[in-house]
């Protein structure tokens, strides 16, 4: 079944990459099933909670954004702007982007392996009064 999901994804990177142009950018949807960890607050854990992860690309821009519950929401990608600094971490093994807030240094990333379809990510954010990162990871299903 792994071995499925792993070419069903490589599939659609690879349509992802033929189809995408500065005038078409088609979103693909992943379901996944995560759970965060604040290091930072003796590893404490989070809610597991059900999230999906848009994937596009644009040029040759990545964009994810994972959204879900507070605070299962982030933003990662790899096109820099005056405000932030983005990255594509994409590989022959993963998907990934990160990205950093220039003024406040705050950090997002994103990375989906593509053997496992598994998502780990993380991002800087206030929580509980404390500006902290938590970590997020989680099994996902192939995108739709």
């Amino acid at each position: 079944m792994t071995k499925n999901l792993a070419r069903l994804l490589k599939a659609t990177l690879l349509c992802m990459a033929v189809f995408s142009s500065t005038a078409f950018a088609q979103t693909f949807k992943m379901p996944c099933e995560v759970e965060g960890a604040i290091p930072a607050m003796e590893d404490l854990k989070l809610k597991p909670q059900k999230v999906v992860i848009e994937i596009q690309s644009l040029g040759s821009n990545i964009f994810l954004k994972m959204n879900g519950p507070e605070p299962y929401v982030l933003i990662a990608n790899s096109l820099s702007t005056e405000e932030f600094n983005g990255k594509n971490l994409t590989t022959a093994k993963e998907m990934g982007a990160f990205r950093k807030h220039k003024v406040s240094g705050a950090e997002s990333e994103i990375r989906i392996a593509q053997a496992t379809v598994i998502v780990t990510a993380f991002t800087d954010t206030t929580y509980l009064g404390k500006k902290v990162r938590i970590n997020i990871t989680g099994p996902c299903s192939a995108p739709r």
